[in-house]
């Protein structure tokens, strides 16, 4: 009898203590995008790099795809105070490292937070940063595409 509940206290506090799923609260489901504008390189080609997070029934996944830049893996959102912060998963398996082999990212680290602000949504840049060159302060990066 006693080890039965004391079997049952250590479930439940075991399921207490487990992270809860990734779910985006305040209708963030959609494809949100941001064209990274590098300038030209010497020979005058556009470095232009598209960047796209998908964000569908608490599933996570970022791409992106353009000059020198081919890169998909997945994420979790979680719902802040003020929006929505978006750290790194996982490498699509079964990689543990980009395809050049290098482990960027560390699971759980972040990489953005999101908000919004008079219809406009706003990008903190934290773990992740497309450029050198782009602020760390709210601005607006991504849009809605659908």
């Amino acid at each position: 009898m006693f080890s039965s509940l004391l079997s049952g206290l250590m479930a439940g506090a075991m399921a207490l203590a487990a992270p809860a799923p990734s779910a985006p609260a305040g209708g963030w489901d959609g494809v949100y995008a941001y064209t990274q504008d590098g300038g030209r390189t010497a020979g005058g080609s556009p470095i232009l790099v598209t960047w796209r997070l998908t964000l569908k029934n608490g599933a996570c996944e970022f791409h992106g795809e353009g000059f020198q830049t081919l890169e998909t893996f997945q994420c979790s959102a979680h719902a802040t105070p003020s929006g929505l912060e978006v750290r790194f998963l996982r490498y699509p398996p079964p990689a543990r490292a980009n395809r050049f082999g290098v482990e960027v990212y560390k699971p759980g680290a972040p990489l953005f937070t999101l908000s919004r602000l008079e219809g406009r949504v706003l990008t903190r840049w934290t773990g992740f940063v497309p450029d050198e060159g782009v602020a760390r302060s709210p601005a607006p990066y991504f849009s809605k595409v659908k």
